[in-house]
């Protein structure tokens, strides 16, 4: 059977290499929507004969799904540049393609590493499953600017191999990336016309840390757990206070 691998891109120079060794050999075509990227990113790709598709569309999940309808492989397979595949994950994926020792399911759920500066963590909510691999034709892909949510018709099942994330690589591509999530949420409630209220604005940030520090013990990560809970309240307090300048009309 044959495979496509969707991606979506900007400016993603100094970790889609990575993504790319870790899938070469194992699809058969690589689409890409590109949110017309001015670094090596376009070049990196092109060495893998991707199949660019230039956009100025920011939403995440419309864009998987443009990229969905473009596919012609019998499985799908969602990555985004901060992603690698493990030797085990990438061989166990070799062995659905081919048809051996694996029950039939129209997806999988896989595990997530996740990194912040290079650190693996281990709490504080950072172990979770999604489902990356599916039947392409047995699928919907959620329109949600920021994680697209992937439903299956059917069953799924569940690989051991994991995919590592870098998503936390800097303390700086931390900030920027939080902001701009921040913005975003606040632009959807505000569209929402979400109640907007004194706890919001001044708890639900306070209370963000000490879900993902204490209650999901993201201490036992150490200083990387504690600027990680950090990072989540700061993007949850942002949120309400964006959303209140947009009432206010300040933004």
């Amino acid at each position: 059977m044959k495979l496509s691998v969707l991606c979506i891109t900007w400016n993603n120079a100094d970790t889609i290499e990575d993504m790319l060794i870790s899938i070469k050999g194992l699809f058969d075509e690589l689409l890409v929507s590109d949110q017309q990227s001015t670094d090596k990113t376009i070049t990196l790709l092109k060495k893998y004969d991707a199949t660019i598709f230039s956009t100025k569309i920011v939403n995440i999940g419309k864009r998987f799904g443009f990229l969905l309808n473009k596919a012609l492989g019998d499985w799908i397979l969602i990555l985004v540049p901060d992603e690698k595949l493990s030797l085990e994950l990438k061989q166990e994926i070799t062995e659905i393609l081919s048809k051996k020792s694996f029950p039939y399911y129209l997806g999988y759920q896989i595990s997530f590493q996740n990194y912040v500066f290079n650190k693996p963590v281990f709490f504080g909510g950072e172990q979770y499953s999604r489902i990356r691999l599916f039947r392409r034709k047995h699928v919907k892909i959620s329109e949600d600017p920021i994680h697209e949510e992937i439903t299956i018709q059917g069953q799924t099942g569940y690989l051991d191999g994991k995919i590592y994330h870098h998503s936390y690589r800097s303390p700086s591509q931390l900030f920027f990336k939080f902001s701009i999530y921040a913005r975003i949420s606040s632009e959807l409630k505000f569209k929402k016309y979400e109640h907007l209220t004194v706890k919001k604005l001044f708890f639900y940030g306070p209370h963000m840390f000490w879900a993902r520090f204490m209650k999901e013990k993201g201490y036992k990560d150490g200083v990387h757990g504690f600027i990680l809970a950090m990072a989540f309240a700061y993007m949850e307090a942002l949120t309400y206070w964006l959303l209140l300048l947009k009432r206010l009309r300040l933004v």
